[in-house]
């Protein structure tokens, strides 16, 4: 899966608006979660404001993030999700 594509919060809303966003996946990362689309063989992570991808320190914000956005389900992943913070 190509793992290096990004999307936006104004691109994700008119996705999600139109029922084209495909699956929404919260995936588990050292002390917190990335907002991942996936559709297809292809993945997209929500980028944050200023680079990077956006990370969510609980399932909560995502919950609430997708929600603000009209989603109506999504996905959860805790392979590589731990508690702690990588800030140590």
């Amino acid at each position: 899966m190509n793992q290096n594509q990004s999307i936006d919060t104004p691109l994700l809303r008119q996705l999600v608006r139109a029922g084209k966003a495909g699956t929404l996946v919260a995936r588990g990362v050292p002390g917190g979660f990335v907002l991942v689309m996936r559709e297809d063989l292809s993945e997209q992570v929500l980028n944050a404001q200023r680079g990077g991808a956006r990370r969510f320190k609980t399932l909560d914000a995502v919950a609430s993030y997708l929600k603000d956005l009209g989603a109506g389900s999504f996905v959860v992943e805790v392979e590589h999700w731990t508690d702690t913070s990588l800030n140590v």
